[in-house]
């Protein structure tokens, strides 16, 4: 290896290095001010580190769809997607399974309603809700028709139901243990077109970068089953989907409250 390109080598893995002690240390720092450590994949406004900005590009993408709308952000976490989509719609609730998230996320934005709850289970009446964001939370459920069966119930008749999961072609050779499933783009066609009328899949924009990746996308659209570039006229200063299916879905099936 020339002598350059070994020494680039080196200073991005003491850049990373660097970097993975930083966002440490705001870890640590954040759980002795509040009591909540940020750990396994959830991410934390006070450590903003590129995992955080990813997700919260997701938020700012959707949040076009939020304004004046009666919005539920589904595995909200430490609450800034909830909070920033609160900003425009007429209301806003995020719900979690972690009793630490939703005490820190009500504590850092006292406007906003945090609930903790089950996803498999939502404890709100039929026809609720405009806007249902469910973004990086699908695949981590042990019951994904449960959870989509109560999205369908909870949702209104002209409604927007956005689910962000990762897409398994670019992840081959990767196992996430924080994931039950994840699921590909024909799995989602099972799971969501029983119950929503409508569905379009926007497809992920980066390339899978293993070869079995590339064969089983290949493989998907030589079949037929092919993700739209966009949704409707929607603004995509705000896209950010590199690595996940974005699914909307709309119209709930009748039977499905």
């Amino acid at each position: 290896m020339p002598v350059a390109l070994l020494k680039q080598k080196q200073l991005m893995n003491v850049k990373s290095i660097a970097s993975a002690i930083r966002n440490e240390g705001l870890r640590v720092v954040c759980f002795l001010r509040t009591g909540y450590y940020a750990r396994g994949e959830r991410v934390n406004p006070d450590v903003p580190d590129a995992n955080f900005q990813n997700h919260l590009k997701v938020y700012r993408f959707i949040r076009q769809f939020a304004a004046h709308q009666d919005v539920l952000d589904v595995g909200c976490g430490t609450g800034y997607g909830t909070a920033h989509l609160a900003e425009v719609a007429k209301s806003a609730v995020g719900i979690d399974i972690s009793e630490a998230a939703v005490k820190w996320a009500a504590k850092r934005y006292p406007r906003v309603p945090f609930i903790c709850m089950d996803a498999q289970r939502l404890e709100f009446p039929d026809r609720s809700f405009d806007l249902i964001v469910s973004t990086e939370n699908f695949e981590h459920l042990p019951d994904q028709a449960a959870h989509a069966r109560e999205l369908a119930r909870v949702l209104r008749p002209d409604g927007l139901c956005f689910v962000a999961t990762p897409n398994p072609e670019m992840f081959v050779g990767h196992h996430n243990p924080y994931h039950t499933r994840e699921n590909s783009f024909a799995e989602l066609l099972d799971l969501f077109q029983p119950r929503f009328r409508k569905l379009t899949i926007v497809e992920n924009t980066e390339e899978p970068d293993t070869p079995q990746g590339q064969a089983m996308r290949e493989h998907r659209r030589e079949a037929g089953k092919v993700g739209a570039v966009s949704f409707r006229d929607a603004d995509t200063t705000w896209l950010h989907n590199t690595h996940s299916f974005f699914c909307f879905c709309e119209q709930p099936q009748p039977g499905s409250k």
